[in-house]
């Protein structure tokens, strides 16, 4: 069976035509932007934004319009096989007014119906909606046939996965899987109720009484609330589902309609999330100039997806969508202002909102590397290099109350390209290349470190924008070689990091208390941590106690073993004032604490070799993040390469640990 969807949702689509002016009615609005609009459409466009494999089924006009916006999604990396064509009915346009910052008029064409509400069910994909990990119905879906009656099939295939599935039947739900969202959304002018005065009961009259729709609403919203895990409306939209506007009221009420966890937006004051294990999150809005707020709730809708797809905890979930909102209501469109995971973790970290044009070309993550460009460039251009890293966008090592994440991957250059039992799993270039970018795209990822081959890539592919960069200094001692433990400085000297703009440097420190070479390293290394101090950038010292047994060379990892190590490595130079340790868990987790105590210096954790029990790996990682020196993760080919294959969710794994 092909991969699951991150996401698949199912609604509505079409064209939105935004004044360029705001402040002004239509009548005196003379230019417009044409974009991709519709909700259920812009939370996948959000969802595919955030890293994750997103599609959308609905329907177009079999018109130019249509075929606009076929284009818009593939340009946004959205999948659109489920999306299409209705010979009767044209693709639907939508005008709004801007009147910042509350007021913004929408104006649908979509009479008498619109494509999208032309869903039939026996066209349904339902075992792909089956497996997808995330659904994503709406109340819009709801309001006319042959719609209603196919977003209900869908919600019912939902339901046969959920109770045929183990983790359903087992008690607590494994986060991420068989999550099956309802958006309430409500739009009364999509809606008919029957008139009530009729005098003839033969004719069709309906009503416009606002008590009328959503009188008729609700028993379908009840209905779509019993197949759904997660509810999420404003408080508008909770009183059409279920009665109730008191936040906290309609929390509750709709879980006893059926979904395990309920969010409730309240606009200026922020957002409730509640779910039925009695864990509540209160989470106030991010402070932001509106210049648009409609699509602000799609860009939460797209950040709750993937939070709740990483597992996060929910008011983790909550902040990190209230911060994708605040991103898209600073900026004029709706699908083309969807933000990127930096840009989120930008606010969610006190900087500011970033407005339209701050994202450099390269910060849209890399989904496939073109190598015969690269080659291109190197060739005809290898000054594109320097100047990549001299307009590249630095930040902080550590931002304020913060700890890294950093991903490593300068194994090559050592000869070590070996996965597990893949020999050469790291000997594909693109195929790192993309690991890695996807890996940088992945918010709370601070950074990289690896040699200058991958590094000047990484530049040419856009993908260091506002992210630490460590160059990896000493690369010589090949694995598996005779000399392996003359770790010789042949990567980056401390002048070229600093030339290059880089944040920090990293040495590996080996030594074999029977091998005298090792003193040739000893002194070799603390000239190099005299360097990097001279010019005031960190260095992160990764030392082992090595031994050969049958000419092998393997470190020791006891706690005797890795105390001697960190005592040697914190000696180095003439000040340790820019050194960081790079250290591994001992071999009893147990032993860290006091290990950790030899040193004052500041700590990263390394991931090392991979193995089958990542579980077992990250609760290693997770104790020893609580030790006061240890400041964070070095991790290389344990989320790279990741058993299950998983990229993104081996990444927000290990960031939800920190």
């Amino acid at each position: 069976m092909p991969e699951p969807y991150d996401v698949i949702t199912m609604g509505r689509i079409g064209v939105d035509l935004y004044p360029l002016r705001t402040g002004v009615p239509l009548a005196q609005v003379d230019t417009f932007g044409k974009f991709l609009g519709g909700s259920a459409t812009n939370v996948a466009v959000a969802a595919a934004r955030l890293g994750r494999r997103a599609a959308v089924i609905t329907r177009t006009g079999r018109d130019a319009f249509g075929d606009y916006l076929h284009h818009a999604l593939r340009e946004f990396e959205v999948d659109d096989r489920w999306v299409t064509p209705v010979d009767r009915w044209p693709t639907p346009v939508t005008f709004c007014e801007i009147f910042p910052p509350d007021d913004f008029p929408l104006y649908f064409y979509r009479q008498p119906t619109a494509p999208d509400l032309q869903i039939q069910s026996h066209e349904l994909d339902l075992d792909a909606i089956r497996a997808a990990r995330i659904f994503w119905m709406t109340g819009t879906g709801l309001c006319e046939e042959p719609s209603r009656a196919a977003t209900l099939t869908a919600l019912r295939a939902r339901g046969e996965a959920r109770a045929h599935s183990p983790e359903e039947r087992s008690s607590g739900r494994r986060p991420g899987t068989a999550i099956t969202v309802f958006d309430l959304d409500w739009r009364p002018m999509f809606w008919k109720a029957p008139a009530d005065d009729t005098e003839d009961p033969g004719t069709s009259a309906t009503s416009d009484d606002p008590r009328a729709l959503m009188a008729a609403a609700r028993p379908l919203y009840a209905r779509a609330l019993r197949h759904a895990t997660v509810a999420v409306g404003n408080l508008d939209e909770c009183e059409v589902a279920v009665g109730q506007r008191e936040p906290y009221a309609a929390a509750r009420a709709l879980l006893a309609a059926g979904p395990e966890l309920a969010v409730v937006k309240q606009g200026p004051k922020g957002v409730l999330a509640m779910h039925r294990d009695g864990t509540v999150a209160e989470v106030p809005p991010v402070p932001v100039e509106v210049v648009n707020g409609l699509g602000a709730g799609d860009a939460f809708g797209g950040a709750l997806c993937h939070g709740l797809l990483a597992g996060w905890d929910l008011e983790r979930v909550m902040r990190y969508a209230n911060a994708a909102g605040a991103i898209v209501a600073a900026r004029l469109a709706c699908s083309s202002a969807m933000p990127y995971a930096r840009e989120v973790v930008q606010v969610l970290g006190g900087g500011p909102v970033p407005t339209p044009g701050t994202l450099p070309p390269g910060g849209r993550p890399v989904t496939r590397v073109d190598v015969s460009e690269l080659v291109r460039i190197r060739t005809h251009h290898p000054e594109a290099i320097a100047e990549a890293a001299a307009r590249r966008a630095r930040r902080p090592l550590l931002r304020p109350g913060g700890r890294l994440m950093i991903v490593a991957a300068d194994h090559p250059a050592r000869g070590a390209l070996a996965v597990g039992n893949r020999r050469l799993a790291m000997a594909n270039r693109a195929d790192l290349l993309e690991r890695l970018c996807l890996a940088l795209s992945r918010p709370g990822v601070d950074g990289v470190l690896a040699t200058a081959d991958i590094l000047d890539d990484l530049l040419l592919l856009g993908a260091l924008e506002d992210r630490v960069v460590v160059g990896s200094m000493n690369r010589g001692g090949l694995a598996g070689a005779a000399f392996e433990l003359d770790d010789r400085f042949t990567g980056h000297r401390a002048e070229d990091v600093a030339r290059l703009g880089f944040d920090a440097g990293k040495l590996l420190l080996r030594v074999d208390y029977e091998d005298p070479r090792s003193a040739d390293t000893l002194l070799s290394a603390a000239r190099a941590v005299d360097a990097m101090a001279e010019r005031r950038l960190p260095v992160f010292v990764e030392p082992f106690i090595c031994h050969r047994r049958d000419g092998r060379l393997g470190t020791d990892l006891t706690a005797e073993a890795v105390t001697r190590s960190i005592a040697i490595a914190s000696g180095l130079g003439g000040t340790s004032a820019y050194t960081w340790l790079k250290l591994p868990v001992t071999e009893n987790p147990g032993d860290m604490a006091r290990v950790m105590e030899t040193s004052t210096l500041p700590a990263v954790l390394l991931g090392g070799e991979i193995g089958d029990d990542q579980e077992g790996t990250y609760e290693k990682w997770r104790e020893a993040l609580r030790l006061p020196t240890v400041q964070g993760l070095v991790v290389g080919r344990s989320l790279l390469y990741p058993v299950d294959g998983d990229v993104a969710a081996a990444v927000d794994t290990a960031v939800g640990l920190l």
